[in-house]
């Protein structure tokens, strides 16, 4: 939401409650330079994020 702004409180809530469920949970895809800065955003909250290529 803040992190980043495109998603929507329910959103991140079910993006929270599949990290939490499964380990893992696919926050966005969006060009590099932004992942790269909501990765680190993300980071600097105290959350483990990773930027993957799109399959």
């Amino acid at each position: 939401m803040t992190t980043v702004p495109s998603l929507t409180q329910p959103q991140a809530v079910s993006i929270m409650m599949e990290a939490h469920s499964n380990g893992l949970a696919l926050v966005i895809t969006c060009a590099l330079e932004h992942a790269e800065f909501y990765c680190e955003t993300l980071k600097n909250h105290g959350l483990t994020s990773t930027i993957e290529p799109e399959e």
